[in-house]
Formats: C-alpha cells, sequence, structure tokens
C-alpha cells in the first residue's frame, strides 16, 4: 500500500539589483541566486530552495541542515497566525515550498 502527503514550507526572499542581475536571497536557508529579471529572480529562488529542501529530506539530513541554519524547535505557538505576525525586512516577498512525501507499507491480506 502506498500513501502521500505533502506538506508546505512558507519561506520568505528579497531581491536587490546589482548591475545587470537581479539577486534573490531566502535568510531562512541562506540561499542565494540571480535572475535577469525580478521574475526570473524569484523562480530561481523558489527552485533553488525546493531542490535544498528535497535532498535534505531524501538523504535524511532536514534536521541537522536547518540547526547548522540556527534554527531549533520553538515552544509555544507555531500555527500560521503567529507566522503572519512576524515582521519580514522591507520589500521582502513569501513563497511556498510544497514538499511531497510519499511511504509504502507492505499489508498481508488474510483471507
Amino acid at each position: 500500500m502506498s500513501v502521500a502527503f505533502q506538506a508546505e514550507f512558507k519561506l520568505f526572499g528579497v531581491i536587490k539589483r546589482q548591475g545587470g542581475w537581479y539577486v534573490a536571497y531566502c535568510p531562512p536557508l541562506d540561499i542565494t541566486t540571480q535572475g535577469r529579471t525580478q521574475a526570473e529572480a524569484k523562480e530561481n529562488l523558489k527552485e533553488a530552495s525546493y531542490l535544498f529542501m528535497v535532498s535534505c529530506f531524501e538523504r535524511g539530513t532536514f534536521e541537522q541542515a536547518v540547526r547548522e541554519l540556527g534554527w531549533f524547535i520553538a515552544k509555544g505557538n507555531g500555527s500560521a497566525e503567529h507566522a503572519k505576525s512576524a515582521k519580514l525586512p522591507e520589500g521582502a516577498f513569501h513563497f511556498p515550498i510544497p514538499i511531497p512525501f510519499g511511504f509504502e507499507k507492505t499489508v498481508e491480506c488474510r483471507v
């Protein structure tokens, strides 16, 4: 039997122009990328963040990676409402990172 579900991480990024490029940075994951347009830089940041997180889950290093980034398990309210009230840097944008998970289990059918 296979079961699949999806978690969604809500991250944020900031963009600034440097020469002919737009540089996008995700402070929570310390990931930086660029693009020729703001839209391209945002899409590249979403893709880089997704690939980083999927890679961590595939290798079983997600917890270690986020601890090395300075994150810890928060006590108290970790709800979406709490996250909405957090102050973001000026000009920051939110972006979701959906992470699919699949599990398989052998089930014996006895008749």
